[in-house]
C-alpha cells in the first residue's frame, strides 16, 4: 500500500532590519499576511496528522494478532475415577486406576479464531489419552469437539508436547459468544502402574 502524505510550507520569512523597516498591517509583507500564512501552515500540518492517523487505523483494522490462553490442568472429575490434582500444576492418574476423566473450563474472547490446541504431559504405559477442546451452548446443550489430540501410551517415560489445529470447516474455529469452552481429558485402557500425567494446555487464537 502506497501513501502520499506531504507538507509544503507556505510561510517564508523576510528578515527585517532595525531602524529601517516600518511595521505594516497590510501589504505583501504586512503582519496580517504573515500570520495568515502561518495559520495556513498550521492547518495543513493538522490535516496531515489526520491523514496519518486514518492510514494507520486502516492498516490496524486488517491486522490479526495471534494470542495464547494457558490453562492449568485443574480437572474436575467427570464420572469415576477422576484425575488426582492434589499436586499443584499437574493432573495425574490415580494410583491403581485404569482410567481417568475430567474437565477444566477455558475463557476465550468472542470473535477470535482458534488456530491450535496444545497439550503437554506424559503417557507411559498401555493407555490412550483423548484430549478434546470442546464447545457447548450456554444452555448446556450441543457439545461439539473443536480439536482432538490422541496420545498413545509409550513404553518408557517420554514427555509429550502435542499441538493440533481445528478441522472440519463450518466456522468451527470461530469463538462463539453464545458458547462456553472447556478441555475434556480422558484416559482409557491403562494399567495400574502406568505413569500418566498432564502438565498444561494452551489454546492459540487470532483476534483483531
Amino acid at each position: 500500500m502506497a501513501f502520499s502524505i506531504s507538507f509544503q510550507r507556505l510561510f517564508h520569512h523576510k528578515p527585517w532590519t532595525d531602524a529601517v523597516d516600518r511595521v505594516s498591517a497590510g501589504g505583501d509583507n504586512g503582519f496580517n499576511i504573515r500570520f495568515q500564512m502561518l495559520e495556513a501552515d498550521l492547518d495543513t500540518i493538522g490535516a496531515r496528522f489526520d491523514d496519518v492517523t486514518n492510514s494507520l487505523n486502516s492498516l490496524a483494522q486488517g491486522v490479526e494478532l495471534e494470542r495464547a490462553v494457558n490453562v492449568a490442568p485443574v480437572l474436575t472429575s467427570v464420572g469415576t475415577p477422576g484425575w488426582d490434582v492434589s499436586s499443584p500444576g499437574s493432573a495425574r492418574k490415580q494410583a491403581g486406576a485404569a482410567s481417568a476423566s475430567g474437565a477444566v473450563p477455558v475463557a476465550l474472547p468472542p470473535g477470535g479464531r482458534i488456530t491450535a490446541f496444545r497439550a503437554l504431559g506424559n503417557n507411559t504405559g498401555a493407555g490412550v489419552l483423548r484430549l478434546d477442546l470442546m464447545r457447548q451452548d450456554l444452555d448446556g446443550q450441543g457439545q461439539t469437539p473443536i480439536v482432538r489430540i490422541l496420545v498413545p501410551g509409550q513404553a518408557a517415560d517420554r514427555p509429550f508436547d502435542e499441538s493440533k489445529s481445528p478441522s472440519g470447516g463450518g466456522g468451527i474455529d470461530v469463538i462463539d459468544a453464545e458458547s462456553s469452552y472447556f478441555v475434556l481429558a480422558r484416559l482409557s485402557g491403562a494399567s495400574a502402574a502406568d505413569n500418566v500425567f498432564l502438565t498444561g494446555f494452551q489454546i492459540l487464537y487470532r483476534a483483531r
